[in-house]
């Protein structure tokens, strides 16, 4: 896609005015895109912006497989990039000719899945109007790879790219989703196999089984899921809340049998659990916030997984077809931890003790957690820049996604998305992440008045 403006370049370098605030953003999947569009819409200065990614991808999310097209988990109501005007997508989608053509009920818009591709076109779209919006913007487009982000010695922070150039900035965001990509193997296999091993219980995982099938690669799939737990489906009847009359437990016990319990009576009363969710998610950041290290710790051990197979959702005709698959046996379930992948199968360490699970082929579609040997996240860590959280997860952040170093310190990095699910529940999901740019903008701009009026960076420190 190209994007008409004068205002955009292929490159850094240092020939720009030296008194434009100097902005860069790793990572130009969703996450980066989406701080880009937050920035050129909110933040009250002229910039000068640098994005950097040797291969950038718009997500939205897990995607499962359609018409040989990857459609997003997420609904249409729920991808907006605006957060003032919730159905900005779906007044974008409306004025698509060819979409409507192709759409058998419009009454269900809000309901629907749409490919990666068109979400991307959406993406785009708004980041190319929002920067020919903003002529006193410089936005510049590096398709080098971040080695490392130091401290500059004279303020600020240096970035050394893969030309192994540095250049200096007042404030990085990083973007780079879960800071790993998942060691997926998605080449064709040139003869069907009789069982194939699909390593993982996610969204991505459970499509992989389900391609696997309908392509005749494989005779029957076994999924391996740590927890045992499968994606659970959408539905169009999501409504509901957690609100009673008492208030919700501040303990992680106690708000999970609140939680359970609003649950099961909107089961009976039929209008689905999954409305009940999406509100108790609104709620889960403030919960977050007031448990104990023990409870953050015991949610992840005990919680977490299914916790992330309620919210974390299939549309519904790709559950229909998991559920048809496991009712015939095309699929099966095997729960347990992986100890060793070899050429014939994977060794499992189950309950019962260690299992052997013979395949012909083994695909693993784990989502691994922040990967701290690479080069860019080791000089973050060895120079104190940014700190792991609590759970080991990801990077330390606060709501807006400032990194906080030692001694809660701000240098000027924000770890935006993914990389702060350890601090932060439901972080990795589109109106989290466009909440969070928009807030991450804001206080970008204060924390750089406050520098400027010499106020001092640290009165910006209790913001977010």
């Amino acid at each position: 896609m190209t994007i008409q403006t004068a205002a955009i370049s292929t490159s850094p370098d240092s020939s720009h005015p030296g008194s434009l605030t100097k902005i860069a953003i790793v990572g130009r999947g969703f996450t980066g895109i989406m701080n880009a569009i937050a920035l050129l819409k909110s933040f009250e200065r002229p910039f000068h912006l640098v994005m950097y990614d040797p291969s950038p991808r718009i997500n939205g999310g897990e995607g499962v497989s359609r018409a040989g097209k990857t459609v997003l988990n997420s609904r249409v109501k729920d991808l907006s990039v605006d957060p003032s005007d919730r159905v900005d997508f779906k007044t974008w989608l409306q004025a698509d000719e060819a979409w409507r053509s192709h759409q058998e009920n419009l009454e269900v818009v809000d309901h629907s899945f749409v490919s990666r591709e068109v979400f991307s076109a959406y993406v785009y779209e708004r980041f190319s109007e929002a920067l020919r919006a903003r002529t006193d913007v410089i936005v510049q487009i590096c398709t080098h790879a971040v080695f490392a982000i130091d401290r500059d010695p004279n303020g600020g922070l240096l970035i050394t790219a893969q030309d192994q150039q540095k250049t200096h900035f007042d404030a990085v965001f990083l973007a780079t989703g879960y800071g790993v990509n998942g060691q997926t193997d998605e080449a064709r296999a040139t003869e069907p196999a009789e069982n194939v091993v699909v390593i993982g219980g996610g969204v991505h995982a459970v499509d992989r089984a389900l391609k696997l099938l309908e392509a005749g690669e494989a005779a029957h799939v076994t999924l391996i899921s740590s927890s045992g737990f499968l994606p659970q489906p959408h539905t169009r009847s999501a409504v509901g809340s957690v609100s009673s009359e008492k208030p919700m437990p501040r303990t992680l016990r106690g708000a999970f049998r609140f939680l359970r319990e609003a649950a099961e009576t909107a089961e009976r009363e039929g209008s689905g659990w999954q409305g009940i969710m999406n509100d108790f998610r609104s709620r889960a950041g403030d919960l977050w916030k007031g448990l104990t290290t023990a409870e953050r710790r015991r949610f992840k051990r005990h919680v977490k997984p299914i916790y992330d197979s309620h919210r974390n959702r299939l549309p519904p005709a790709h559950h229909r077809r998991l559920q048809d698959a496991l009712a015939k046996g095309a699929i099966t379930v095997s729960k347990g931890k992986v100890d060793r992948v070899a050429v014939n199968g994977v060794l499992l360490l189950t309950a019962a003790g260690l299992q052997v699970i013979a395949a012909e082929r083994t695909i693993d579609c784990r989502i691994r957690s922040l990967d701290v040997d690479t080069p860019l996240f080791r000089s973050l860590f060895s120079s104190g820049l940014v700190l792991r959280d609590e759970l080991e997860l990801g990077i330390f952040v606060d709501r807006s996604g400032r990194a906080l170093a030692v001694q809660e310190e701000f240098g000027g990095i924000f770890a935006v998305g993914p990389l702060g699910l350890g601090s932060l529940p439901d972080i990795d999901l589109v109106p989290e992440i466009v909440l969070q740019a928009y807030t991450a903008s804001a206080t970008l701009q204060a924390w750089l008045g406050t520098a400027v009026t010499g106020e001092g960076k640290a009165a910006a420190s209790g913001q977010g």
